[in-house]
C-alpha cells in the first residue's frame, strides 16, 4: 500500500460543480480536500501517463467514466481510499468546509473570492464572461490518500486543482491495511455519488456532520443532505465532466459490512467511508 502525501502550496481551488453557462454569471462552489479525480489527473500528468478520450461511446457521462477508469488503469492503481486532513499532529476527516478530528473538536478552512472577466483580443470585456473564483488558505495541512498500485514518488511539485494551484506530493510505502468490511457508525470521506438516485444495501444515511462555530466543534445533525457534484474539468477531452447527485463528505451513515469505499466508482475513491470518532 502506497501514502500519497499532499501539501499545498499557496491558495488552493477545488471545484465540486460546473459553470452554470458562459451566457451568465456564475459561481463556484469548492471543497477542503483534492477529489479522487482531481488526484488522478495530476497523477497521470506528472507520470507521463495520458489516457486517450473514448470516442464513439453511449454517452459524454459514459465517456468521462471511462477515460478516469482508463487512467487509473494505467497508473497501476487499484484502489483509492482517503482523504484524510492532517493540521499539526492531528488527523481527521473532511467535511464540506472544515475538518472533524476524533476528540470532536473541529478546524475550519478559510476561503476568499475573487471576481474575474474574461477579455477580448482588444482587452475589452466579453460578454456574458463573468464568474467567481473561490480560494482555500489551508495553513500547515496535509491530505493523506491510500493508493494500492501506485508507485513510489519523490517530493515533487505538481499543478493541482483549478485555476493553476500547485502542492507538494510524496508517495511512500507504509504497512497501513484497508479492513475488507466496515460497520457501525461511519463518515463519508469523498461524495458518496448517486446517478440512479439508490443507495448500496450495506449503507443508511443517518445524518451529516455540522460546525458548531462558538466551540469549534463538529456534531451531528439528523439532516441528511444531497448536493450536485461535478468531476471536474478533463484536460483530455478538453471538456467539463458530468455532474451526479451525492450525499457529499461528511454525511455520517450507519454501514453494515460495507467495503472501505462503496457506490458509483467506488475503486476510484468516491463514496470512501471512516468510522466515526475513532483516530484515523
Amino acid at each position: 500500500m502506497i501514502e500519497l502525501r499532499i501539501v499545498p502550496l499557496g491558495p488552493a481551488r477545488f471545484g465540486t460543480r460546473n459553470v452554470a453557462s458562459p451566457a451568465v454569471a456564475s459561481r463556484d462552489d469548492v471543497w477542503i480536500a483534492p477529489p479522487p479525480s482531481t488526484v488522478l489527473g495530476a497523477l497521470g500528468d506528472l507520470l507521463g501517463v495520458r489516457a486517450e478520450c473514448p470516442q464513439g461511446v453511449g454517452s459524454p457521462t459514459q465517456a468521462a467514466e471511462e477515460a478516469l477508469t482508463a487512467l487509473a488503469d494505467q497508473l497501476g492503481i487499484r484502489r483509492m481510499w482517503g482523504p484524510l486532513v492532517k493540521i499539526g499532529n492531528k488527523v481527521g476527516i473532511p467535511a464540506m468546509d472544515f475538518a472533524a478530528f476524533p476528540d470532536g473538536s473541529a478546524k475550519k478552512f478559510d476561503k476568499k473570492t475573487r471576481i474575474g472577466l474574461a477579455l477580448t483580443e482588444q482587452k475589452a470585456a466579453r460578454p456574458g464572461h463573468l464568474y467567481r473564483a473561490t480560494y482555500l488558505y489551508p495553513k500547515h495541512v496535509a491530505y493523506i490518500y491510500y493508493i494500492d498500485g501506485l508507485t513510489v514518488i519523490k517530493p515533487t511539485a505538481i499543478r493541482l486543482g483549478g485555476e493553476g494551484r500547485s502542492a507538494l506530493v510524496e508517495a511512500v510505502e507504509t504497512d497501513f491495511k484497508l479492513p475488507e468490511k466496515i460497520s457501525g457508525t461511519t463518515v463519508l470521506m469523498t461524495p458518496l455519488l448517486t446517478p440512479d438516485g439508490e443507495m448500496p444495501p450495506c449503507l443508511r444515511p443517518k445524518g451529516a456532520l455540522k460546525l458548531d462555530t462558538k466551540e469549534c466543534k463538529a456534531k451531528p445533525d439528523e439532516r441528511v443532505k444531497v448536493i450536485q457534484w461535478g468531476l471536474g474539468f478533463s484536460d483530455v477531452c478538453r471538456e467539463r465532466r458530468p455532474m451526479y447527485p451525492a450525499l457529499p463528505p461528511g454525511t455520517v451513515t450507519e454501514a453494515h459490512d460495507c467495503p472501505p469505499t462503496v457506490g458509483h466508482m467506488a475503486r476510484l475513491g468516491y463514496g470512501a467511508l471512516h468510522p466515526y470518532n475513532t483516530q484515523p
